[in-house]
């Protein structure tokens, strides 16, 4: 009687199995998809012929590419539905991925910006392209939206040029432009390594790290801090002949929130599964864990990308890994063949509320990053309370594990960002502080009077700025430390005028140490 029901148990499970594959195969994906790459030749159309190799071997999906000028025209083609994919610089489409209007499905490379300058142009920096004549890029492509992101953020007026690549570095050879700017990869653009080799009067020049600062604190979501190495482009001769600190944006691969899930997972798992094959645009895929990096801060990620990355297997097979590894599913097909329409509301149901859970998530998120970068330890404080609301949920059993690995990725990747947040604005205020103690002290030998006034209303900034939560208590004790600390420093040394006015200091005031 137990034998009988075992070979019953197993007969029902393949017929299960077969009608899932049945249908599954009668629900077909489509073979060919648009993709909106770049220019001839150029990072983003080669790119895109790495990722139309990957589909078609490991997702049988053709890759129709769509030659473009770059990110701006991508991602109105996407917008507007002549194609189902694009390839977008992260800084582009973040104002679209927030609208809702776009979701992510991979990261794939990031975008140093390379400022290149004629060595006679005098240009050291960033902000001295002002008033030089400077290649801005060509209309629709990503560098020119950086450019003008960048002249506009720092209030620069350049004479723009607009011409293409090649066009741009003949202009700087024949000392028609002082500079050209470049978004694109580190060593995956051949074209830019020999141009800077073969014209030994070009250099690339740094940004300037309170510009750095600035812009990582204004837009954490597109523009990160990145360091383009000592030799990077050639080791002989070295280029650059030294660290290059700069900012970059990502490489994204987007789609529509409508675009089917069952085609985004499959085009997520080809790259996933073939990752190692994209590490010349992204090097990290070489040694790095690849689930991490291909989502690596991103918050809008498409739900039929992030079921791959959350199973971390083909799309495809995930009827058969449900049933597999579910022995009471598979003893009650025996009592629910029947009425299999069953199971399937059940797992309709629980995709509803896996999405409603995304869903809930992401405005909580996009709530918080509305107290960025003003109030980032507030923002900091509410992600961690949200992210608490969740590790209860999955402990009392309300949510399975890979939703909670879902929502919890979003939630810390947030939360990094109000940390880095927090800790730049801390070490601005110290270095802020240090140069108001300098003019303090300056003061102090001209002024004495004005000299207290400023050290009282020092302290009086202290105080409001932490009772507002703008300052952390530890921050707060190092500035007083170093308040009291100028103050003793230069009681014990200076003239008599000196002594007599510091005596006249509130240094018995208790609020001058917490």
């Amino acid at each position: 009687m137990l034998k009988l029901r075992v070979s019953l148990s197993k007969l029902v499970f393949g017929c299960a199995v077969g009608v899932v594959l049945f249908t599954t195969g009668c629900n077909r994906s489509p073979k060919q998809i648009a993709l909106s790459s770049g220019t001839n030749n150029g990072y983003y159309n080669r790119l895109a012929g790495q990722i139309s190799s990957a589909t078609q071997r490991t997702a049988n999906l053709e890759v129709e590419n769509r030659k473009s000028q770059g990110s701006i025209e991508n991602l109105s083609r996407l917008l507007d539905r002549q194609v189902d994919f694009a390839l977008v610089q992260l800084d582009v489409v973040s104002d679209a991925m927030r609208q809702g209007k776009v979701q992510a499905v991979a990261i794939l490379a990031n975008e140093p910006i390379h400022i290149i300058a004629s060595k006679d142009a005098k240009v050291r920096s960033l902000t001295d392209l002002n008033s030089k004549r400077v290649g801005v890029g060509t209309p629709g492509s990503g560098i020119r939206y950086t450019s003008e992101y960048l002249t506009q953020a720092f209030n620069l007026k350049l004479r723009e040029d607009s011409s293409s690549f090649d066009e741009a570095f003949r202009k700087l050879n024949a000392r028609q432009l002082d500079a050209t700017i470049y978004v694109g990869t580190m060593g995956a653009s051949e074209q830019l390594r020999q141009q800077l080799i073969a014209n030994p009067s070009l250099q690339l020049v740094p940004i300037e790290p309170e510009l750095i600062n600035y812009l990582t604190n204004r837009d954490p979501g597109s523009y990160q801090l990145i360091t383009i190495p000592q030799g990077i482009y050639s080791p002989r001769p070295t280029v650059p002949d030294r660290d290059i600190s700069t900012l970059a944006t990502a490489t994204v691969l987007v789609t529509r929130p409508d675009v089917n899930d069952e085609t985004v997972g499959l085009v997520t798992w080809a790259i996933l599964y073939n990752s190692r094959q994209f590490s010349l645009f992204y090097p990290e895929l070489q040694t790095g864990e690849a689930r991490s990096l291909l989502q690596k801060n991103l918050l809008y990620i498409h739900p039929g990308a992030q079921d791959v990355y959350a199973q971390n297997a083909d799309p495809r097979n995930a009827w058969l890994r449900y049933l597999e590894a579910n022995n009471d599913l598979q003893a009650g097909l025996v009592l629910l063949f029947g009425t299999s329409g069953i199971g399937l509301i059940i797992q309709r149901w629980k995709r509803d509320r896996c999405k409603k859970l995304l869903t809930a998530t992401i405005t909580r998120i996009n709530e918080l990053k509305q107290l960025l970068p003003q109030n980032a330890q507030q923002a900091l404080v509410g992600i961690e309370d949200l992210s608490q609301e969740h590790r209860l949920m999955f402990i009392e059993g309300a949510i399975t594990s890979d939703i909670y690995e879902q929502v919890q990725h979003k939630t810390q990747t947030f939360a990094d960002q109000c940390r880095n947040i927090s800790e730049q604005q801390r070490k601005q205020f110290v270095l802020n502080t240090l140069l108001v103690l300098d003019d303090w002290q300056a003061a102090l030998q001209v002024d004495p009077q004005d000299a207290l006034q400023k050290l009282t209303y020092l302290k009086q900034q202290y105080r409001e700025m932490l009772i507002a939560d703008q300052v952390e208590i530890q921050a707060y004790i190092e500035l007083m430390e170093l308040t009291l600390l100028s103050v003793m420093t230069l009681t014990g040394t200076g003239s008599e005028r000196r002594s007599t006015t510091l005596n006249s200091l509130p240094l018995e005031d208790p609020s001058i140490v917490p």
